[in-house]
């Protein structure tokens, strides 16, 4: 009897996280909102969207902080679509894939890559080009030349290739197919000499404060509206664009910063206790990224 209740605390002291941002949008405030800790969790009604529900996409999301260490949603690319399944990251702005220009590096079996035709690549002139390589401009000779990108992570290596454009077909909830054309990498040069080994997934959805980020491209798009939010269970959780399925109760929320020249989303300086007590760490700015365990 002692034991199974010993299972039951634990099952029930199991935090889950809901997310939510507004991006580059002065409506809102994007904020960090939980159910409280030691809580369970709130009946499954409590995510379906409310009435007169305009677009919005659900993503289900698979994986765990542990052992995993990453959550990851499935999303298809191309048409027809081929399926990918992202490592979801907020603090990242570049979506990106493993991609067959031919790669080296790449984790995934050549089938499984994506695979650019010549029309996909988005050339240096576009804005969209700027926004990726912001704050540092693409270094291009000639503007017709293919956008390039390059990221490092501070835990997986880097990433180098071009940007690129497809479809990425999504089912909304009211119904509605929608088919927008969207940026993102197509890696095809990895070192994975990271801290820890990389991930098994096709790569990145980036989830970041830029006009890169999936999120806002499809804000500007009008696709949905510029929020998105996500929850992390224990091995599953959910993901949305949208802003549907804010949930109208049961939250605690904290503002993000504004600033436009801070890169992630931050609730600014915070101190950190040990069971209630001060550990002599303050001032330093908090961030959110469910990139990093």
């Amino acid at each position: 009897m002692a034991d199974q209740k010993m299972k039951e605390r634990r099952r029930v002291s199991l935090m889950i996280m809901v997310l939510i941002f507004q991006v580059l949008s002065a409506s809102l405030h994007g904020c960090l909102a939980a159910t409280g800790q030691g809580q369970p969790p709130r009946k499954p009604t409590s995510i379906h969207p409310r009435a007169g529900v305009r677009s919005s996409v659900f993503l289900p999301v698979s994986g765990n902080v542990y052992p995993l260490g990453y959550y990851s949603v499935t999303i298809g690319i191309g048409n027809p679509p081929k399926p990918f399944q992202l490592d979801i990251d907020t603090g990242s702005d570049l979506t990106w894939v493993q991609c067959d220009a031919p790669c080296t590096g790449c984790t995934l079996r050549r089938d499984q890559l994506y695979n650019p035709s010549k029309n996909n690549f988005v050339d240096c002139k576009d804005p969209i080009c700027l926004a990726v390589n912001s704050p540092n401009p693409p270094q291009c000779k000639n503007p017709n030349e293919k956008c390039c990108f390059q990221v490092q992570y501070a835990d997986h290596g880097s990433v180098l290739g071009f940007i690129v454009l497809d479809t990425f077909p999504l089912r909304l909830v009211n119904g509605t197919l929608s088919k927008p054309n969207l940026a993102f990498g197509c890696g095809h040069r990895l070192q994975n000499r990271g801290l820890h080994p990389p991930t098994p997934t096709a790569r990145v959805l980036g989830l970041g404060k830029s006009k890169a980020s999936i999120s806002s491209q499809l804000s500007s798009m009008g696709v949905t509206k510029n929020v998105f939010g996500h929850c992390l269970g224990d091995n599953r959780g959910f993901l949305f664009f949208g802003a549907d399925f804010v949930p109208k109760s049961g939250m605690t929320w904290t503002r993000m910063l504004q600033s436009s020249s801070y890169k992630h989303y931050s609730s600014g300086p915070a101190e950190l206790l040990f069971s209630g007590k001060p550990t002599g760490i303050k001032g330093v700015n908090v961030i959110f990224d469910t990139g990093s365990t």
